[in-house]
């Protein structure tokens, strides 16, 4: 199957059984790039080009906030949705995480369903 008209998404996380897992959620109906770390990813971005980014919230060196700061300081990524990908489900990280406006964000470990849909959402806005 060639991958002409797939939206394309770049999933950006630390784990690689995470980036695994995403990869066969998305697989099917994307085209997917993978990014084991923010500075990576800000690096791939340009070339890849994807129509949104995954990122993982926490990760060492580089952390999400820091990936979509860049991104967004940069006017040829400053459009690209971001969706977060992120373990802690407690109030005040989750509110940290919306005050930063993302496309939207996936709790770990990623239900399938909910992945598409957000994802989908995400897409359907920008």
């Amino acid at each position: 199957m060639n991958d002409e008209g797939k939206k394309r998404i770049m999933i950006v996380d630390d784990s690689a059984v995470m980036l695994r897992s995403m990869k066969g959620i998305l697989d099917r109906t994307y085209t997917v790039y993978l990014s084991t770390s923010g500075k990576q990813a800000l690096q791939a971005i340009p070339e890849k080009q994807p129509d949104l980014v995954l990122l993982d919230y926490k990760m060492p060196e580089m952390d999400g906030i820091a990936v979509l700061e860049a991104m967004r300081a940069d006017d040829s990524m400053k459009d690209i949705p971001i969706v977060f990908l992120t373990s802690v489900a407690d109030r005040k990280t989750v509110d940290s995480i919306l005050r930063l406006k993302p496309a939207g964000y996936i709790l770990k470990p990623p239900d399938q369903s909910k992945v598409l849909e957000t994802i989908k959402e995400a897409l359907r806005r920008a």
